[in-house]
């Protein structure tokens, strides 16, 4: 009989063994799912600094997980990954560049690599009346290379708005004024592009290239007298169809243009530094760019005219037929004149501007 009472001691043994054996199962569970929990929590709750996080193309979920960790952006890589084969599609994290911040959680991080990252855009502006040379600036100011730069300004386009213009002469006129949005990463190229793009969409919207032709000028033409017009009355949008027609009365005439911002333009050209009081250019520029002594439009436009200026060529005022003159005053107002005697007395309204070229 003794060795029945040692088999049930045994026996009691073995289930004492199994028993604590599976409450060091259940604890080390729980204390598993404890801090698995934890570090699904974020990293730094109170800081949400956005730090760039790139994910390379076909890169394995170990790596991502351990370079989330290394930036301190999640609390474990091990965690992440656990996340991933249990709750997450392992294999369906984007490559791109993201942004992620220490108070996102795990899940919150994973879902942004689910969805894809979002192409970060830029935007640039070019101004209505601005030069190729202002163009120019703002493309460097934008990160771009000077060498792209002039890839992309000499570059041959194929483009409908260009038509009319000669091979030749540069992009001046084109660089349509208004806020561009890219994604990073375009090219100068596409920038231009977008720009003939909206030039060519207000032209064709509003009918200008019809009425351009009704006033005897082809579109490259009317591009060059719009940027002319532009020029003269600058932000005095509602003098652009008087001035408009001022220069048709004079083109229609053969009598030359008159405008100073034609031999400014050619002045800048050939010498940027040059002081806006040095009224000797008046003399010394030659034909075709001298608009005091030469008859008809310049070789080129000289700045990006703008939709106003354009519709101003469109629709030039027909009540001023009988104008020849104008000028703006020092007060910013224009002031018009139907013969050389009025022009010169006008001129004591611009003791100042009438002295920069």
């Amino acid at each position: 009989m003794k060795p029945i009472k040692k088999r049930k001691s045994a026996g009691k043994i073995i289930a004492i063994i199994i028993l604590v054996i599976l409450v060091a199962i259940i604890a080390a569970a729980c204390a598993g799912v404890t801090w698995y929990r934890a570090n699904l929590r974020a990293a730094n709750p109170d800081d949400s600094t956005l730090v760039d996080f790139a994910v390379a193309e076909g890169a394995a979920t170990t790596n991502i997980a351990q370079n989330l960790e290394d930036k301190g952006l999640i609390r474990s890589a091990l965690a992440f990954r656990l996340y991933m084969r249990l709750e997450a599609q392992d294999k369906n994290l984007k490559s791109g560049s993201y942004k992620f911040s220490s108070n996102m959680t795990v899940a919150e991080i994973v879902e942004k690599l689910h969805e894809g990252a979002k192409r970060q855009t830029f935007r640039i502006t070019f101004l209505p009346g601005g030069t190729l040379a202002a163009a120019r600036e703002r493309l460097q100011n934008a990160g771009y290379q000077e060498d792209e730069i002039t890839a992309a300004l000499t570059k041959k386009y194929d483009h409908p708005l260009l038509a009319g213009k000669p091979a030749e002469n540069s992009l001046e006129g084109y660089i349509y004024g208004d806020t561009y949005e890219f994604y990073v990463g375009a090219s100068v190229s596409d920038i231009l592009t977008a720009t003939f793009d909206k030039m060519y969409k207000d032209i064709q919207d509003n009918g200008l290239i019809a009425k351009f032709q009704a006033n005897g000028l082809n579109l490259y033409q009317a591009i060059t007298l719009a940027s002319i017009v532009q020029g003269e009355a600058g932000s005095l949008s509602d003098d652009m169809p008087k001035v408009a027609q001022i220069f048709y009365n004079r083109l229609n005439s053969n009598t030359p243009l008159g405008s100073d911002i034609v031999i400014g333009y050619y002045a800048d050209q050939q010498n940027p530094n040059r002081s806006k009081t040095d009224m000797s250019y008046l003399n010394t520029t030659p034909c075709p760019w001298n608009s005091r002594k030469c008859t008809g439009l310049p070789p080129n436009p000289v700045n990006n005219p703008g939709i106003k200026a354009l519709n101003a060529v469109a629709n030039p005022d027909k009540d001023y037929i009988g104008y020849w003159y104008f000028l703006t005053g020092d007060d910013g107002k224009m002031y018009y004149a139907r013969t050389e005697a009025e022009h010169n007395s006008n001129k004591q309204y611009c003791p100042k501007l009438c002295g920069i070229l």
